[in-house]
């Protein structure tokens, strides 16, 4: 099998999930634009894709094609949104600051997390990744991610604890991990 065709396979199977990937970072409008970027460093690389399992490659590679974005462009409106689903919607405008505040503080806690942690928590809870698999796309070793991973969860309780307005946002993260 030539380079090209495996590339065309790899392509037809993984480009979705690159563009869902993206998506949920950086938004609908920017998302094409990162997912080909992945792929045109995936035809570049494309001997060094462990060819098979070669989505916790195209992951990592994506995560930094976003991360280059995110510096340059500051767009945190996928972040923003994605933490908004799972609280507590009620009509009370008094509630409604209660979720302001909630979602003010996960994003905050997330913030607070290094990238590579906040990326692990990410990976496993929004993209549906195992630990073994997100321990590959951000670099790791299995048990440096679960070691990770039992440290953000201290953390992220820790972050939470402290504000009073969080009950809401407090469970919902720690259902996240």
């Amino acid at each position: 099998m030539s380079d090209q065709t495996g590339f065309t396979g790899l392509f037809e199977e993984y480009y979705e999930v690159v563009l869902r990937y993206a998506w949920r970072r950086v938004g609908p409008a920017d998302a094409p634009d990162i997912a080909a970027e992945t792929f045109r460093i995936a035809w570049e690389k494309y001997d060094r894709i462990p060819h098979d399992q070669p989505l916790p490659w195209l992951y990592t590679t994506t995560r930094h094609v976003v991360s280059n974005h995110i510096r340059s462009s500051k767009r945190r409106d996928g972040l923003v949104a994605s933490l908004a689903e799972g609280l507590p919607q009620q009509g009370d405008e008094s509630d409604h600051a209660a979720i302001v505040a909630a979602r003010h503080a996960a994003l905050k806690a997330l913030d607070d997390l290094s990238e590579d942690d906040r990326e692990l928590v990410l990976l496993l809870t929004w993209e549906g990744l195992d630990l073994h698999q997100a321990a590959k796309a951000v670099g790791c070793s299995w048990p440096t991610a679960r070691m990770r991973l039992h440290r953000v969860r201290k953390r992220l309780h820790r972050l939470l604890a402290d504000d009073d307005q969080v009950t809401a946002t407090r469970s919902y993260l720690e259902g996240l991990t």
